[in-house]
């Protein structure tokens, strides 16, 4: 019994470090989890980083996607690009470290096909034609059974329309008046002032004077 017990241990081990080492994890595509027994994702500052050469994209752009590793290279992998709903657009792959996965749409993933080191990924992902949003591009990365690091991802890549819906932009309705203002001339009634101009009353008089002639005696001898 005990014996029978370690060979079906044994069993199970060998299929996960198989499936580990060939990348066929479609059963990780919604949560990107290895499925490495009770092992649990790493809490700490990843040493891996995931980047894209657009940060915003239209419908059918391509997109060039880079896995680096800084210092401690990786074995295994799991690359998506996501929305809110999960896994979108398709990708290609360049060499021999890399095979497509079909996780809901075939070669929406992308995943290692063996357990060498590994320092640099890169492919090349396909943006659907039609109802896009913003997305993230986002990696598993696995050191070993017990080290890994889960939705490593890049910096939000932004979807533009290339055909915006029709939108009416109508001005607001300004109704410009002018105030109602009456101007008019200010009444001036200009007159000559009723004013007369009489001479001031002078009083011209002779002074009463009575000129008479001396008293002169004419005599005769």
């Amino acid at each position: 019994m005990q014996v029978q017990f370690l060979i079906l241990v044994f069993g199970l081990n060998l299929h996960a470090i198989t499936a580990f080492g060939h990348g066929q994890v479609t059963p990780a595509c919604m949560s990107m989890t290895p499925g490495h027994g009770t092992n649990l994702g790493s809490t700490l500052e990843p040493p891996y980083t995931v980047t894209s050469d657009a940060s915003s994209y239209t419908d059918g752009q391509v997109i060039t996607v880079t896995l680096q590793a800084n210092n401690t290279g990786f074995k295994g992998f799991l690359l998506q690009a996501r929305n809110e709903n999960g896994p979108v657009g398709t990708f290609t792959v360049v060499g021999s470290n890399a095979q497509l996965l079909t996780c809901g749409t075939e070669g929406s993933s992308v995943s290692h096909t063996s357990k060498d080191v590994k320092s640099t990924i890169v492919a090349q992902w396909k943006a659907p034609n039609s109802n896009n949003t913003d997305i993230h591009f986002r990696a598993t990365f696995v050191q070993n059974v017990s080290l890994f690091w889960v939705g490593v991802q890049s910096d939000s890549v932004r979807f533009l329309a290339t055909n915006p819906p029709n939108v009416t932009v109508s001005p607001p309705n300004v109704t410009v008046s002018t105030t109602n203002a009456t101007v008019s001339t200010t009444k001036v009634t200009v007159s000559t002032t009723n004013a007369t101009v009489s001479p001031p009353n002078v009083t011209v008089s002779t002074t009463n004077a009575t000129v008479s002639p001396p008293n002169v005696t004419v005599s005769t001898t």
